[in-house]
C-alpha cells in the first residue's frame, strides 16, 4: 500500500512516498504559495506539486493508480494554497489534526481526493476577535505537524511542559503541554531582517553571508534592545560603522541579538506569567543565525533546559509528524 505525502511551504514543496508505514523515497520542487500569490492563481502550485509527485512515482516504476491516498500539510490550506481551510483551535495534537482533516477533491491535475492537514490557531470556536484581544491571537501552518513529529520522536517529551522555538520569516513559539500544542506566540522576524538588509542603510553594513553567532555579540545587541528600545538599538548598530569600531560580521550578530531578542524577551515574560511549568525549550536550527535564539534562551532562562535541534541526517519533522497521523489513521481503520 503506497501513500503520497506533500509538505508544501512558501517557496518549496517536498513529496514523500510511503509504503505501509515507512518512507521509501522523496522528491522536491521549487514551488510554493509565493508562486501562486505572484501569478494570481494556484495552477502553478498544483502543476508543480503534481509534476513532483509524478517524478517521485516514476523512479519506483509506479503511477497514481498505485497510490491509495494522498495527504498534504503546510501552506496548502492557505488562501494561495490548494484550497483555503480554517485553522484548528488549540489545544492540538496528532489525533485532533487527523479528526479535522479537510478532504478536498482536486480535479485540475490530481483528479483525486487530497487529505489536507490544517494549521493551528489560538482563537477558539465562536470567539470574537477584536482589537482588545488580538494580541493573544496567533496561528501557524506547518509548525503544528513539526511539533507532532517532535512529540512522536520524544524530542518534546509527552510527559513534560515544553516550548518549541521555530525561527523563520515569522518566528513561532509553541507551548506544548503533555504532547498537545496549547498556546502559540508569533513574531515578525525573518521578514524584518530581510527588509532591513534590502531597504535601509544597514544593508551595506552587514555581512553578506552566514555568520557564526557568538554569545558576547548577540547578548550585547540584546542588552541594547533592553536598555534603549528597538529603534535606538538599531541605530547603535549603524553607529559602529560610522566610528569604524567593528566588522560587518559583528554588526550582523548585534542585529540578531536585537531581532531574536525581541522574540525571546517576550517568551521569557510569557513563561514568567503564564507558562510557569515549562522545563524544556527546543530551538529548531538549520541556519547559522538560529543559534542566536539558543544563546538568548540560555542567558535569559538559565533554569530551563535549552536544546538546539539541527536535525541533520534525521527524518524531517513534518514527515515524522505525518507518519504519526498516518499511524492513527490506520488504527482507526
Amino acid at each position: 500500500m503506497y501513500t503520497l505525502y506533500m509538505d508544501s511551504g512558501t517557496s518549496t514543496t517536498r513529496a514523500y512516498l510511503v509504503k505501509d508505514a515507512a518512507p521509501v523515497d522523496t522528491e522536491s520542487a521549487r514551488v510554493g504559495t509565493k508562486d501562486s500569490a505572484l501569478s494570481g492563481s494556484n495552477d502553478i502550485l498544483l502543476r508543480g506539486m503534481k509534476d513532483c509527485c509524478d517524478r517521485l512515482l516514476a523512479r519506483s516504476g509506479l503511477t497514481m493508480s498505485d497510490v491509495a491516498d494522498i495527504w498534504a500539510s503546510g501552506m496548502v490550506t492557505n488562501t494561495f494554497g490548494i484550497v483555503e481551510a480554517e485553522h484548528v483551535s488549540t489545544p492540538v495534537d496528532a489525533a485532533k489534526l487527523l479528526d479535522t482533516v479537510y478532504r478536498h477533491r482536486e480535479d485540475k491535475y490530481f483528479h483525486r481526493e487530497i487529505n489536507l492537514i490544517r494549521g493551528a490557531k489560538t482563537a477558539q470556536p465562536g470567539q470574537r476577535v477584536s482589537l482588545e484581544n488580538i494580541a493573544l491571537m496567533n496561528n501557524v501552518r506547518g509548525e503544528e505537524i513539526e511539533a507532532v513529529g517532535m512529540v512522536a520522536s520524544n524530542i518534546l517529551p509527552a510527559d513534560m511542559d515544553c516550548v518549541l522555538v521555530s525561527p523563520g520569516s515569522h518566528s513561532h513559539v509553541l507551548h506544548v503541554v503533555q504532547g498537545k500544542i496549547c498556546d502559540i506566540l508569533s513574531s515578525f522576524t525573518g521578514e524584518l531582517n530581510y527588509a532591513i538588509r534590502e531597504d535601509t542603510i544597514l544593508g551595506g553594513e552587514l555581512s553578506g553571508g552566514p555568520v557564526e553567532m557568538e554569545a558576547a555579540h548577540v547578548l550585547r545587541g540584546y542588552r541594547n534592545l533592553e536598555r534603549y528600545g528597538f529603534t535606538r538599538a538599531m541605530y547603535i548598530i549603524h553607529t559602529t560603522k560610522v566610528f569604524g569600531i567593528c566588522s560587518d560580521e559583528i554588526r550582523s550578530q548585534l542585529l540578531e541579538g536585537v531581532i531574536a531578542g525581541s522574540t525571546v524577551g517576550v517568551l521569557r515574560k510569557r513563561i514568567q506569567e503564564d507558562w510557569s511549568e515549562v522545563r524544556k525549550i527546543v530551538v529548531i536550527a538549520g541556519k547559522a543565525y538560529m543559534k542566536a535564539y539558543e544563546i538568548l534562551c540560555r542567558h535569559l532562562m538559565p533554569d530551563i533546559d535549552v536544546v538546539l535541534y539541527d536535525g541533520q541526517g534525521q527524518m524531517s519533522l513534518a514527515l515524522r509528524g505525518f507518519l504519526e497521523i498516518l499511524r492513527l489513521f490506520r488504527e482507526k481503520g
